[in-house]
């Protein structure tokens, strides 16, 4: 087992170790008499309770995560069956402790401690064409946000090319943001709560032929005031900006920007474009992001 994996399992002795062990009998991977051989080799050879128990192969790495997860309420996407709807894009959750959730958790830290992100963290997520990668550091944004017991959610603000809902397993033919500015009459927002523990997503709905005009709309705007006082943190995914309008329309409302931009394919001139038209709106570039992944 690596340092990094030495770190990631590390469990202090005492109630948290028994607090784990309970975790791991209740899911069925080791029984009483197998914990007391697992913290006796532990205190033999100056282990953690984990790397005893991978050591006497009685345990996956898999399975102590899902155990500490539930310990700490640290939401991941382990093996369970119910988890394979998930996309594996959705790294935070799949691969918690490594290098990509590792950047992502490093984003998340810089716009936490920004003084642009106000009482609640609310930020368009953006870039200027198609294909950098914006709905993936969206989700995986909006997710460590949860992780951090924040309760969170991810709003779908692409209504020409929709894929969230697709990412975490949610009918494509399911109401949305679309039909809830197109209907007001619905009688309360369609957002699936907690679809991972502290992470609600209001997908996109039908592909809608006016999007614009759907999200210049008063209820859109009325819509943003509620999710920023139901919500610690606001994440929105949003169409290419400079292929289409419709971005500017929602960093207009939101006024923070996280500007993504894909390596070795994006042009410096679409960046400088894109932040000069989020400028002439009022919206801030909180951060810009160099994709390589």
């Amino acid at each position: 087992m690596g340092e990094s994996d030495r770190d990631d399992l590390e469990i202090h002795t005492g109630e948290h170790v028994a607090e784990l062990g309970d975790q791991l009998v209740k899911a069925g991977k080791l029984t009483p008499r197998q914990i007391a051989k697992v913290t006796d080799w532990q205190r033999r050879h100056g282990l953690t309770f984990s790397e005893a128990a991978i050591a006497k192969g009685l345990v996956r790495q898999e399975d102590l995560l899902a155990a500490l997860s539930r310990q700490y309420s640290y939401p991941i996407l382990d093996r369970d069956p119910h988890n394979e709807r998930f996309s594996r894009e959705l790294v935070v959750g799949h691969e918690p402790f490594g290098p990509v959730a590792e950047a992502v958790r490093s984003i998340r830290s810089a716009l936490v401690g920004s003084p642009r992100s106000n009482h609640t963290p609310s930020f368009v997520v953006t870039g200027p064409r198609r294909g950098v990668g914006t709905t993936f550091i969206a989700a995986n944004l909006a997710l460590s946000f949860a992780q951090m017991s924040l309760p969170t959610l991810l709003v779908e603000t692409d209504l020409r090319s929709p894929r969230i809902g697709q990412m975490f397993g949610l009918d494509r033919n399911g109401i949305g943001l679309s039909e809830l500015l197109r209907h007001k009459h619905l009688s309360r927002v369609p957002t699936v709560v907690d679809v991972i523990p502290g992470l609600s997503v209001l997908t996109a709905g039908s592909v809608s032929p006016n999007p614009q005009e759907l999200l210049c709309s008063g209820t859109f705007f009325d819509l943003v005031e509620e999710f920023q006082s139901q919500f610690g943190a606001v994440v929105y995914d949003t169409a290419p900006a400079l292929d289409y309008a419709d971005a500017g329309v929602v960093s207009s409302r939101i006024g923070n920007a996280i500007l993504v931009a894909r390596q070795h394919k994006t042009a410096f001139n679409d960046m400088t474009e894109l932040t000069r038209k989020l400028k002439t709106v009022q919206c801030n570039v909180v951060g810009t992001i160099m994709n390589s992944f």
